[in-house]
């Protein structure tokens, strides 16, 4: 192969892969929500883990004792450490973050119910994806660990 057929196949590559990541970010604009999700709306793309899971193998809604924003902070502090996830929009006993994944940047949503109830903080997660009919089990680890990481918390 010669060195312009390469270099042109490279450059087309590095077009097609801005391209789709542009029409990524545009088929799915971060919509800031208002209030914890009532369920999982395609049970393929999604895991939550609260009064009725969805996925979240093995994972119970978290219980911990503390004060309520107290824990809350401390969930902050977790998303912010988080190389690609970053806060769009949060409230008292709420918190939308958004998480992009590494190669393809798909934008999906990780909800965070904080609430208090029989002298407990409550915690509920759910991570969606938001364009697709799968995840390829994507946000079931993104919950696995972020539940781990707010039971290490008490």
């Amino acid at each position: 192969m010669n060195i312009y057929l390469i270099t042109g196949l490279i450059a087309i590559s590095i077009l097609l892969y801005f391209t789709m990541i542009n029409f990524i970010y545009f088929l799915a604009p971060t919509k800031k929500m208002k209030a914890f999700p009532k369920k999982c709306s395609v049970s393929t793309n999604c895991t939550r883990v609260a009064d009725t899971n969805t996925r979240g193998y093995g994972l119970k809604p978290i219980q911990l004792r503390g004060n309520k924003l107290e824990i809350q902070r401390n969930i902050r502090d977790i998303i912010e450490n988080k190389t690609h996830m970053t806060i769009a929009n949060e409230k008292e006993g709420f918190i939308h973050s958004v998480d992009i994944t590494p190669f393809f940047r798909f934008y999906d949503d990780i909800i965070i119910r904080i609430f208090e109830s029989e002298g407990l903080t409550n915690v509920w997660l759910q991570s969606q994806s938001r364009l697709g009919i799968h995840d390829l089990y994507v946000n079931e680890k993104r919950i696995q660990d972020l539940h781990k990481k707010i039971m290490n918390l008490e």
